[in-house]
């Protein structure tokens, strides 16, 4: 009795590993099988479709965004719509070649409206593509300085950057005119309660300061480029041998030099979006200087 009675109280203790073993082993195979995870808000990829979603620079949805697939093998062959609510668009192109997108943002700013260009996430992201049997995915994101990758860059066309371009003429016409060599600083500073044109505060933090060397005679254009678009305070300065002095600007006018200007961008007329920024090009505005003797 002793005998049988220790059998049965060893055989109840290995059949108790046995399923404490079995169990172990379920819950080890079960925990490492993790379901699938689905991003939100991702759009799905289907044969001969580009798809993808437009954000802002804080990573909020854009809705209402232009979107324009083209297609280069064929005289105006393109697809286009707009984002939804979410920011995610989604186009079924024809299955023939090779396509290049496009995103604008319409912006309503001081009673005018700006037809901007979005950018992209990756420089390869502005290359050609083709969708094949799994689609493509192509994101945007509002950028309002830094370059375009699939354009020229021209500070003095205002091409290839996000960001808007100023030009400046060296004349004489009522103050001496700044010689060969000299430094010239501009310095613009957001006005106060200034937003850019994405919605978010232009403050102080936000100065820039931009410089470039007189290297010829008077009548001589000079550029700076790809600043964020506000409303800024302009100021000017010139150092020649260590020697600085107050340049006098006057805006599209060299009869009347200021020694500061408050100014903003205009939008590029004539289009719903192009494949630049979509801001007026720096010729139709010129800044005129003069140095302070």
């Amino acid at each position: 009795m002793k005998n049988a009675s220790n059998f049965y109280a060893t055989s109840k203790r290995a059949l108790s590993r046995l399923i404490l073993l079995y169990l172990a082993a379920l819950f080890t195979f079960t925990s490492c099988d993790e379901p699938e995870t689905i991003e939100p808000n991702q759009p799905s990829q289907e044969a001969n479709t580009v798809s993808g979603k437009a954000v802002d620079g804080r990573g909020n949805p854009m809705a209402g965004v232009k979107v324009r697939a083209e297609n280069p093998a064929g005289y105006n062959v393109f697809v286009e719509g707009t984002t939804k609510a979410d920011g995610t668009y989604k186009f079924t192109l024809p299955a023939i070649g090779s396509w290049k997108i496009y995103a604008w943002k319409e912006v309503t700013y001081k009673d005018r409206v700006y037809h901007l260009r979005l950018g992209m996430k990756q420089d390869t992201d502005y290359d050609f593509f083709t969708t094949g049997d799994n689609g493509a995915v192509k994101d945007f994101v509002w950028k309002i300085s830094g370059r375009i990758p699939d354009r020229s860059a021209s500070f003095e066309n205002g091409w290839g950057y996000f960001g808007g371009s100023l030009r400046f003429v060296n004349v004489n016409s009522k103050v001496p005119v700044m010689a060969v060599g000299t430094k010239v600083t501009v310095t613009l500073t957001p006005t106060s309660n200034a937003k850019y044109l994405d919605g978010t505060p232009a403050t102080a933090a936000g100065t820039i300061k931009k410089t470039f060397t007189i290297n010829n005679g008077p009548g001589q254009n000079y550029y700076i480029g790809d600043i964020p678009v506000t409303e800024y305070r302009m100021s000017i300065e010139s150092e020649l041998n260590g020697v600085k002095k107050q340049v006098y600007v006057g805006g599209n006018d060299y009869n009347n030099l200021y020694e500061w200007l408050e100014f903003d961008f205009t939008p590029a007329s004539g289009s719903s979006g192009s494949y630049e920024n979509g801001i007026s090009s720096p010729s139709d505005f010129p800044y005129y200087m003069g140095q302070k003797g």
